[in-house]
């Protein structure tokens, strides 16, 4: 399921990276840029007893590869951009995996200000196995927790008046795993919780499955790149 999940929206996000690509680069001189590289390239070719024809058809050619990846730099930022604040929420959704029964993970809570009096509520199917353990020096409070059996709900965090809640995934199922919950109080910052990673290797599969649409529509959709 989360293979079939990631395919279809690595096939989508090739075909929307085209797009942008479209609308955000130089058409017109990215087709000459490429007629001017074949050009000197072809001349190397013709002109391979020439040593100063060489040269020079060298020379020009490094002129119009830095021109060419030039050009590819404000579509390439304008994609990149938008990638690299989706990345957690995707490595979540693909990277990683919910608990199974018997796995044991650790809780950690990021403060504010002074760490103790923090206590940590979880489901009935989960085991809190550990007292708080307190690091002064970065205000953060870790419990070990252990699932007993699958289940989906909210661990609790409360420090005095101010509340945290975060969401943990024992099930089967396409879940967003995000592993820190802010929280709205004053005290506490954030709650994170260690999933297991999935055996999915999302980047590889995106990345190819991405490009593989990209190109197969490159045509059809007269993009240059």
């Amino acid at each position: 399921m989360a293979l079939l999940t990631l395919a279809a929206f690595s096939a989508v996000a090739g075909v929307l990276i085209l797009w942008v690509f479209k609308l955000t680069s130089n058409q017109r001189a990215l087709k000459s840029t490429r007629r001017r590289v074949r050009a000197h390239l072809l001349a190397m070719r013709l002109f391979a007893d020439d040593p100063i024809m060489m040269v020079r058809s060298q020379v020009r050619l490094l002129a119009w590869n830095l021109r060419y990846m030039a050009l590819l730099l404000p579509p390439f930022l304008v994609v990149a951009i938008p990638l690299y604040f989706a990345w957690d929420s995707l490595d979540a959704v693909w990277g990683r995996a919910p608990f199974r029964t018997g796995e044991a993970t650790v809780i950690t809570v990021k403060l504010r200000d002074n760490v103790s009096g923090a206590q940590l509520i979880a489901p009935a199917w989960l085991a809190v196995e550990s007292p708080p353990v307190r690091v002064l020096a970065d205000r953060e409070v870790s419990w070990r927790v252990r699932v007993r059996q699958a289940g989906s709900g909210d661990l609790i965090v409360r420090l005095g008046t101010d509340r945290a809640e975060k969401r943990i995934e024992a099930q089967p199922g396409l879940h967003y795993l995000g592993e820190r919950a802010k929280s709205a109080g004053r005290r506490i910052e954030w709650v994170e919780v260690h999933y297991p990673s999935a055996d999915t290797h999302w980047v590889i599969w995106f990345c190819a499955i991405s490009t593989i649409s990209a190109l197969a529509l490159r045509s059809r959709l007269h993009v240059t790149l």
